[in-house]
């Protein structure tokens, strides 16, 4: 019983120290043994697995505190918001995808538009299978959980920059998922820009997720977002997939991140830095 006492009190001491330690320990745990699985069903389901690690980290915490872990899911969900929070949600990536293209090929690149009616037809099931398995499963974790406990203590400012580092660092084990990446055909001096625009990128984004979150409540809407952003990328920048590697992704990841970023310096400014929370 005094085991469990003082389990009790770590948790309610530091409910996010804990929460982000379970959520790296189960995702890495699951990528890694999909990685020792590789070309196998196994490599797919550890990949998939590992996106819930957040999700599960947050129910333990919250059944640790001796919180209804049910009632805390099912009021994430809140959906009764104004129709217009669900078209900036579904309208936001695909702007930024345009935005980003369109300076791809204002530096002479080319966008092959005759890519856009396949693309198209596919966007709608990918966007569930992203909503539900391929990146808005992970909302609930950091954006249900996560982000409220840290702006109990923190200001919107701090909390979203520290969680967003976090969440941005969580996915470097996904890397690995690059074949080129993982049969060492990615030189050091490559990788390193890499890693360092997608950190920049994702923790960027962490600031879209606050201001809804705090705005509506929604993670709802945070996992659609989440779901939007996976699926633009995914199909709507508009060049050949075998040409999304090399120059081109070279060029693509600055821009996208520069564009999330400067995305970001207006919000920031438009909210004075309070990202939507009550002064």
């Amino acid at each position: 019983m005094a085991q469990a006492g003082r389990s009790d009190s770590f948790a309610a001491r530091h409910p996010f120290l804990l929460f982000v330690l379970l959520a790296y320990a189960l995702s890495w745990t699951a990528w890694i043994s999909g990685f020792i699985l590789a070309a196998t069903p196994g490599e797919t389901v550890g990949h998939y697995a590992g996106g819930f690690g957040p999700l599960i980290a947050a129910l333990i915490v919250v059944a640790t505190l001796r919180r209804s872990p049910w009632r805390w899911f099912l009021g994430l969900f809140k959906w009764r918001v104004h129709v217009g929070w669900y078209l900036l949600v579904l309208g936001l990536p695909v702007a930024m995808v345009v935005v980003a293209s369109g300076l791809f090929a204002a530096l002479g690149y080319t966008i092959d538009l005759g890519l856009l009616p396949e693309r198209l037809a596919s966007f709608a099931p990918l966007y569930v299978v992203m909503a539900v398995i391929g990146g808005g499963n992970e909302e609930p974790g950091w954006r249900g959980f996560g982000l409220p406990t840290l702006q109990a203590r923190l200001t919107p400012l701090s909390a979203t920059l520290l969680l967003g580092i976090i969440w941005a660092l969580w996915h470097l084990p996904l890397l690995w998922g690059d074949p080129a990446v993982r049969a060492g055909e990615v030189p050091a001096t490559d990788l390193a820009p890499r890693v360092a625009l997608l950190i920049a990128s994702i923790t960027a984004h962490a600031f879209w997720y606050t201001w809804i979150i705090n705005r509506t409540g929604s993670v709802l809407l945070c996992i659609l977002l989440h779901a939007g952003y996976n699926t633009s990328n995914g199909l709507l920048v508009l060049v050949p997939e075998a040409d999304l590697h090399g120059a081109a992704e070279a060029v693509l990841l600055p821009i996208m991140t520069g564009v999330v970023v400067g995305s970001v310096l207006v919000l920031l400014a438009a909210t004075r830095g309070r990202l939507g929370k009550p002064a």
